[in-house]
């Protein structure tokens, strides 16, 4: 068995289900989730990271809400159309209540986007920005309806706006970011604060007025917990009820206990390596490509992940539209991996650092490491926390690293242009792009093909990127993974191919 893969986990778990927990009797109308950590605001228009989002969505609406099935529902729009090739008119529900007690209005819609666009200022705050940024005005007609008008013809504006949270505009005016970020947080969704304890908690707890109706649980808690074995031996004993990332060393623990079971589907999430292009070694070809053929990316999927995943051979993901089922993945050649690296100018290898804030796929990223030291390219891997510090020193401006390992779930939205844009455009707006990749010629092209309309072209333009980017290896492309959820045989809820947990469809089961 080759070096790099790791033991099972079932040792150590054996010891921590023994463990009492101080929450093993959950209230029958409370529903806890266990998060690895928590976002560093609850304000959703200022960060970026899924686990934020996860509560989120449950304490906020958006004009349009997506199904299990994926379909684009109702929600604070009743209605919408394309008037034309720029022009979106949204139909605004009626009576919709903030948690505060206020009544949502087409300011609120307003506020909510100009406060993420920041008309007339260069620099952008907020991180979801990008998402957003082809909206050049936001135009009430009246209390009911409101325009989003694009800059130019923007074939996802519905991918984009189906999480866009609205927030009320005086109340924001009112309290501050800061406080709307932590204490004062208020929006129209089926839940609404009670109390955060930074790294601790989240306490939710449900909104009579809420316009759907009342969800089928009061209360709602999501419990920061860092360890993986901790979460399953919490599940197991009654503390959490669901838990998120189950690895395939803990799924035939989970299938086997009398109180837990397992929810998986296939999802959009990609795992790769950006590599810094602005430095040594990566920003020669063919040590970029050397990487690619250093990871047996089978055996991690076989041997890791319990099969469920799918080896990629670009970060455009097969479920996503404009993928190219004719690109080929890079085989597993560690002989070749060597001769490219040797071709770059490494005979001898190089040492080189990797950095990754993907706590729950630990395990993963130390035998990918494993795997390229094998072909020279020694690797020491960094393991952040997530939150400021990583923030900070990933966004440094100008700042020389390897790379990073991470995964990227498009922000649930369904085409190229989710992965494309923020891991490979170079303007601001591009999340790792602006700092990683430099691949001459992509700008062009992703903007070309998020500003028609003509899908048939779009597919193609797509097509070309994906050549492209296989042959200049700005990642690693490694796989699609599937949201695998642990949850106690008390809650009856299905894991979902965006990787939303939405709550609201969790029903208690007798």
């Amino acid at each position: 068995m080759k070096r790099w893969l790791p033991g099972l986990l079932v040792l150590a778990l054996t010891a921590l289900v023994a463990m009492p927990s101080g929450a093993a009797a959950q209230a029958k109308d409370t529903l806890t989730v266990a998060l690895p950590s928590h976002a560093p605001t609850l304000d959703p228009h200022m960060h970026f990271e899924r686990v934020g989002i996860l509560v989120n969505i449950n304490m906020f609406d958006s004009l349009l809400h997506r199904s299990a099935k994926l379909e684009f529902e109702p929600s604070l729009a009743l209605s919408w159309k394309a008037l034309n090739d720029t022009t979106w008119e949204f139909k605004l529900r009626k009576g919709v209540k903030f948690h505060n007690g206020e009544t949502m209005t087409a300011e609120d819609v307003k506020f909510s986007f100009d406060r993420v666009l920041e008309p007339g200022k260069e620099k952008k705050k907020s991180p979801q920005y990008g998402n957003v940024r082809a909206i050049k005005e936001v135009k009430i007609v009246n209390a009911d309806t409101i325009h989003l008008i694009t800059d130019k013809p923007f074939p996802l504006l519905l991918e984009r706006v189906v999480f866009f949270p609205i927030v009320p505009k005086k109340h924001v005016e009112k309290v501050g970011d800061e406080a709307f970020g932590s204490t004062a947080t208020v929006g129209t969704g089926p839940w609404k604060l009670v109390e955060w304890k930074r790294d601790q908690h989240i306490r939710l707890e449900a909104f009579d007025q809420h316009w759907r109706g009342k969800p089928a649980f009061k209360h709602v808690v999501f419990r920061a917990i860092p360890e993986v074995a901790t979460q399953v031996a919490e599940l197991k004993t009654g503390g959490v009820d669901i838990i998120r990332n189950v690895n395939a060393d803990l799924m035939a623990d989970l299938k086997g206990h009398p109180q837990t079971r397992i929810s998986t589907t296939p999802i959009l999430r990609v795992h790769y390596i950006s590599f810094d292009m602005r430095s040594a070694p990566f920003d020669k070809k063919a040590a970029r490509q050397a990487a690619n053929y250093a990871i047996d990316k089978q055996a991690v999927i076989q041997k890791m992940m319990a099969g469920l995943g799918r080896q990629v051979a670009t970060v455009v993901q097969p479920a996503a539209f404009g993928h190219d089922p004719s690109v080929q993945p890079y085989a597993y050649d560690p002989k070749k991996a060597k001769e490219l690296l040797a071709q770059a100018g490494y005979p001898n290898g190089i040492d080189i650092t990797l950095h990754s804030s993907s706590i729950d796929n630990r395990p993963i990223f130390e035998a990918l490491g494993q795997m390229l030291t094998e072909v020279g390219l020694r690797t020491t891997v960094k393991m952040w926390d997530p939150g400021p510090a990583w923030n900070k020193f990933f966004q440094a401006e100008g700042k020389a690293t390897h790379g990073q390992y991470g995964t990227w779930g498009n922000y649930s939205v369904f085409d190229a242009d989710a992965v494309l844009h923020p891991l490979y455009h170079t303007e601001p707006g591009g999340w790792i792009g602006k700092h990683y990749a430099r691949v001459e010629g992509l700008d062009k092209l992703i903007d070309e093909a998020r500003s028609i309309v003509d899908q048939p072209r779009r597919k193609q333009i797509y097509a070309q990127i994906q050549a492209m980017i296989r042959e200049e290896a700005p990642s690693v492309f490694l796989w699609t993974q599937n949201d695998t959820l642990g949850l106690s045989k008390k809650v009856s809820y299905e894991a979902r191919p965006d990787e939303w947990l939405w709550l609201f469809a969790a029903k208690p089961q007798n």
